[in-house]
């Protein structure tokens, strides 16, 4: 028996010495370090030096976003664009402790985003400057590094408030990792991949591999790559040898084929994993791991945009890169309740206003198939903002560029580059070297422009546009151009980047037809509050009112909010009681109803397609104190879904939906004859009121509107398809406040510091039927293992503070954000409003 164990072990210790050989070859893993930073807000001398005290500064995670934690000021320096929150100058610190795995290798650090103006210092050896608050970079830390501590300190100056046309933010609002690399490795974003003939048969891949040889090694070494699929199956593979030059950037060029490859879209977002990976003698000394999608893309001047053979309208929205009550620390798992929000309304398209986003909105983007028009800057040489990027552009631009196309150009999403918006005193020669240094980037997607595009020479003549993609913003909207630019140059495509223009505020509703320049200016056409379109009516699509007479004149702003309290609005125009809240019908646009715009689209063939401004309410480019945003939004600021999200579900999906507007509890306007609006994308549409038929209406386009004498009780819209009930909505007229209803979007988060959980609160009455109108103030009362990370209620005049366990409900309703801590156990969340309360909701925190 004796000499059977010893063969026994001899037969495992070479098993053994192999596993921990593979054990051994593990290449760390980019280490995210958000947790537990300093923060001093104002400004510190000798902040970078590691002696200097910091016992007095707070600890925090990060992402963070001062400027959304302050209170709204008109003494803030910000201003009706920039949203009149604080900016200013801020400190962080993080002590990094030595650890053995750093020996002789490469330790960098790399920050997805710091708004603005960043300085970064390790152990008080400064590593660098960016004034653009969007990009990100890395930075070495390596030849700075002693055992023990050492300090991270991060300056950043946002001194100048007036930075963006919209709320910026301020801080160190995104992502923080920590990187180990081998002194050969694979360079940041070093891993270019392209799919130059894909088809349904096969595909083509290319990888071009920058390697960084920051050592003094010349031993041949070999590159591997292998791609998975959703199973972990691999599917191709190829490997490489070569020998590592001198100093600097080495680009290995591979190439393989992917048989029967799954082709990646909005209805079937399918990933591949490819796996990089660089050895030496057999050893693992770097990897890369990231998604890839294979796709088709086509841009044809007549038939529009193509994926992957087939022709797809583009149905897309424009979104800012803040998210309400978090202001632009946005935790993931906000970026994919908002971003499912707006595939479940039938999105498949996000334009990315107008700056690059975080690294996990690309990533959510890939995974849920939205297509992403992704746009470099908001203008060029001369500053829309007084202190925005325009003061930089000209030194800073294509190093900025450069990291933006390197760290986006491998998203499947991505479908296109855009060089800028709206653009303020536009060359074309600026425009030439912009889309010369993208196509040398990426020579694999087109490059467009919002708006204004420089193709007029000084004499007005008309030239040729150097883009790709021709992008029309606000005069999309107006008749015939889209038309007359296809006749003038018809060999380019055509897409609406930012159309249409409308505005709804949840809740609220008029039945007269409100135009922007007419009756409630925008701030920059307040100048001419002449009560006229100054001529535009001539040039676009009219919308008729929806009763002869306004049905709802109550519907006026006379109040704002702060912190629970009311002010009255100091009213010095007439039209100032209709500048910050607009109606939810489809009746208070620019130039186009959101319904007539989709028509154009849809039916000219050789437009792409749309993205209407916008997707959420966002902060900042306001209607002037007291209002911290305008009402572009189908849904707002909360993440509630306003009556236009139905609109657009009702144009852009096909599962049968119906919805009815507005709500239908009106005291005080019985036999009021009230526009009964249905949207629906059923064949017809048939209307109840008390179980009484108001009759059928059949679906040809446009919206359906009854007339109803307002009587309480229950409205109905009964959808049908080839004479078959397919779907129901309905409409209860609610009695007196009793109760507070709270729903989650979720019962169960992770114990991690960063999984947030969507808690809705809506004030019922005792028959839990909701009360459309109530505003009561609602007290959330918290226990367990969670903090609150932001409430709001999407009111555009309610200034309070975000950070708070109360806030008054608007329009009945009420959002609380709540974030995990790193303790398991039971989430409990109870509100209360006088003597309303509601039952306790449990959260599972595992």
């Amino acid at each position: 028996m004796r000499p059977q164990k010893s063969l026994f072990w001899l037969f495992l210790i070479p098993l053994f010495l192999s596993a921990c050989k593979k054990q051994a070859e593990i290449v760390p893993s980019p280490q995210k370090i958000d947790f537990d930073w300093q923060f001093h807000l104002g400004d510190v001398k000798n902040g970078e030096l590691p002696e200097t005290k910091t016992e007095n500064w707070r600890v925090l995670d990060l992402p963070h976003d001062w400027s959304i934690e302050g209170e709204y000021s008109q003494e803030n320096g910000s201003d009706w664009q920039s949203g009149f929150l604080p900016a200013g100058i801020g400190w962080y610190r993080k002590t990094l402790f030595w650890s053995p795995e750093w020996e002789k290798k490469q330790v960098k650090i790399y920050f997805e985003g710091i708004y603005m103006n960043s300085d970064v210092w390790i152990n008080g050896h400064h590593l660098g400057h960016r004034p653009n608050g969007y990009v990100s970079f890395e930075y070495d830390l390596t030849n700075y590094l002693k055992k023990g501590e050492n300090i991270i300190a991060v300056k950043v100056d946002h001194s100048k408030p007036l930075s963006g046309r919209w709320y910026t933010g301020s801080g160190i609002y995104r992502h923080v990792w920590l990187k180990i690399k081998d002194p050969v490795h694979i360079a940041n974003w070093g891993v270019r991949v392209t799919m130059p003939d894909v088809t349904r048969a096969q595909s083509a891949y290319n990888a071009f591999v920058s390697i960084v040889n920051e050592g003094n090694s010349k031993k041949t070494m070999e590159l591997k790559l292998t791609l998975f699929d959703k199973e972990g199956n691999k599917v191709s593979g190829i490997t490489s040898e070569f020998k590592p030059g001198e100093k600097g950037d080495n680009i290995i060029e591979l190439s393989g084929i992917l048989k029967n490859p799954h082709l990646w879209s909005p209805e079937n977002p399918y990933l591949y994993k490819l796996k990089t990976e660089v050895y030496q003698g057999g050893k693992l000394k770097d990897e890369n791991i990231q998604k890839v999608g294979f796709r088709k893309l086509e841009f044809d001047p007549n038939l529009g945009f193509k994926l992957n053979g087939e022709v797809t309208k583009l149905k897309g929205v424009c979104d800012h890169h803040t998210a309400g009550a978090v202001g632009a620390a946005v935790p993931d798992d906000v970026w994919l309740y908002r971003l499912k929000l707006l595939k479940e309304m039938g999105c498949n398209a996000i334009r990315t206003s107008h700056n690059p986003f975080s690294p996990a909105f690309y990533n959510i983007c890939d995974s849920l198939g939205l297509m992403v028009m992704n746009e470099f800057t908001d203008g060029w040489e001369t500053e829309k903002a007084a202190s925005d990027y325009g003061l930089y552009f000209e030194e800073w631009w294509k190093t900025d560029a450069a990291d933006f196309i390197k760290r986006d150009r491998n998203h499947p999403s991505v479908i296109m580059w855009s060089i800028g918006n709206e653009v303020r005193k536009p060359t074309r020669e600026t425009q030439r070297q912009l889309v010369d240094f993208f196509h040398q980037s990426d020579p694999t997607r087109p490059v467009t422009q919002g708006g204004i595009d420089p193709t007029r020479n000084m004499k007005g003549d008309n030239l040729p546009s150097l883009l790709d993609v021709k992008g029309f913003n606000g005069d999309g909207e107006e008749k015939n151009v889209l038309e007359d630019f296809h006749s003038r140059e018809p060999d380019i495509p055509v897409v609406c980047t930012e159309v249409p223009h409308t505005y709804q505020t949840r809740g609220v509703y008029r039945t007269t037809t409100q135009w922007r320049r007419r009756d409630f200016p925008a701030m920059w056409e307040k100048q001419s509050w002449d009560g006229t379109m100054r001529g535009l009516e001539k040039r676009i699509y009219p919308i008729p009112n929806l009763a002869k007479k306004e049905v709802f004149p109550e519907e006026k702003c006379l109040t704002w909010y702060k912190d629970g309290k009311a002010f009255p609005l100091q009213i010095t125009h007439k039209y100032e009681p209709h500048l910050y809240y607009q109606s939810s019908y489809d009746n208070a646009s620019v130039r186009s109803s959101a319904r007539k715009a989709w028509q154009r689209t849809r039916d000219l063939d050789f437009v792409m397609g749309q993205f209407r401004w916008g997707s959420f309410d966002y902060l900042g480019e306001t209607n002037d104190w007291p209002s911290r945003f305008a009402n572009f939004g189908v849904i707002d600021i909360c993440g509630f879904p306003k009556d236009h999200f139905f609109l657009y579900q009702s144009m852009w999906t096909t599962e049968p939906m119906v919805h009815i507007l507005p709500h239908w509890t009106h005291p005080g306007k019985e036999e009021t004859k009230i526009p009964v609006v249905v949207y629906t994308n059923c064949n017809e549409v048939e209307l109840f009121l008390n179980g009484k038929s108001l009759g059928m209406q059949k679906y040809e386009d446009e919206q359906l509107v009854w007339m109803v004498p307002y009587t309480p009780g229950t409205i109905k819209a009964v959808a049908k398809r080839n004479g078959k009930v397919v779907a129901e909505k309905r409409q209860t007229t609610a009695g007196k406040a009793a109760e507070i209803k709270l729903s989650a979007d979720r019962t169960k988060i992770r114990a991690n510091r960063t999984d947030v959980v969507f808690i809705s609160a809506e004030i019922t009455d005792e028959n839990s039927t909701f009360c459309p109108m109530a505003d009561d103030n609602i007290e959330f009362e918290i226990d367990g293992p969670g903090r609150i990370i932001g409430i709001d209620n999407g009111d555009p005049i309610d200034l309070s503070k975000y950070k708070t366990n109360e806030r008054r409900a608007f329009r009945g309703k009420v959002m609380l954000m709540i974030q995990s801590t790193d303790k398991s156990g039971v989430l409990k969340i109870k509100a209360h409003s006088g003597t309303k309360k509601s039952e306790t909701l449990a959260i599972d925190v595992l």
